[in-house]
């Protein structure tokens, strides 16, 4: 295990890091607070030995300001100390300390305790994993495996914020599956629910890996690419018609209609953008269906067909 010692006493760094090193952990030595802090933030170890006594920082605010960040993975500090007042206790667990160790530090003290210490950190982690699926589990489509429109929403929000703040190209794709009620009473929802699985799967195999894609209702999809010109992201929108209207359906060709647009100095709004692709997908509607529309020019224009 990696484990950060915080220690501006050099006698004292070097002899808890050959004692740890001897049971086969690896060891850092920060001299002060603030160092310690910074490998911290950059994940350099799953716990922390600390001095209580530092300058610059000391244990007990240095556990307060890793608390307060909130790091993930979680980070597990001992404070090291040869204060034994119940109120220093009261003080440094408050301040966020998860165990103490008694200055100058017994040897096999230490290793029961990293023993333990451990134990309780592979708890966080296999936690912190749960957790994380259950975040996936809230914010993906069951059915097609894409993002849900909760999911959506947020990140639209987000990386419209960020396309706005760097003045960056953000394009958002809209797609229907053409006839899709019709599709569902001929052959049935099953065969339909396979129709959206597929297309899901189309969808997510051929965009970017920081692309979103999602479920937006029923038989609409929605793509976000960031960083996406307007031409560029017309050509992807074709990638995907295509794709789609030459699958080997087993039933009926499948096809789908699509509108883009792209965000620019004149979009107020991420709902603004969304409600542009959705113009330009009724036009593809209009025209025909089985073909992309962009909207440009406060029209929806430059229809391709196959």
């Amino acid at each position: 295990m990696k484990i950060l010692i915080a220690e501006d006493q050099p006698t004292t760094a070097l002899f808890l890091r050959h004692t740890l090193e001897k049971m086969g952990h690896e060891a850092i030595i920060a001299p002060d607070g603030e160092e310690a802090w910074w490998f911290v933030r950059s994940g350099a170890a799953r716990l922390l030995i600390s001095d209580w006594m530092m300058p610059r920082l000391n244990g007990p605010d240095l556990c307060r300001r890793i608390r307060a960040a909130g790091n993930e993975p979680y980070t597990y500090i001992i404070l090291l100390t040869s204060r034994d007042r119940r109120e220093d206790r009261l003080e440094a667990l408050n301040a966020g300390a998860d165990n103490f160790l008694t200055k100058p530090p017994d040897p096999e003290e230490l290793a029961v305790g990293l023993v333990v210490d451990e134990r309780i950190l592979n708890l966080y982690e296999q936690l912190a994993r749960k957790n994380a699926l259950l975040v996936d589990l809230a914010t993906i489509d069951e059915l097609t495996g894409a993002k849900n429109r909760r999911r959506f929403r947020e990140d639209l929000e987000l990386l419209f914020a960020q396309a706005d703040r760097h003045s960056a190209p953000l394009s958002i794709l809209m797609l229907d599956i053409d006839r899709f009620k019709q599709y569902n009473d001929t052959f049935g929802h099953p065969a339909g629910d396979e129709v959206l699985r597929r297309v899901g799967t189309i969808l997510q195999t051929a965009v970017r890996a920081h692309d979103v894609v999602a479920r937006y209702g029923g038989e609409e999809f929605v793509v976000l690419m960031p960083a996406t010109q307007a031409n560029e992201a017309l050509e992807v929108a074709e990638r995907l018609r295509s794709a789609i209207a030459y699958q080997p359906w087993p039933l009926r060709k499948v096809t789908a209609s699509l509108g883009v647009a792209t965000a620019d100095r004149a979009t107020p709004n991420a709902a603004m953008l969304v409600d542009q692709a959705d113009r330009a997908l009724y036009q593809s509607k209009q025209a025909g269906r089985d073909q992309v529309t962009l909207y440009q020019n406060n029209a929806a224009e430059a229809v391709r067909t196959p």
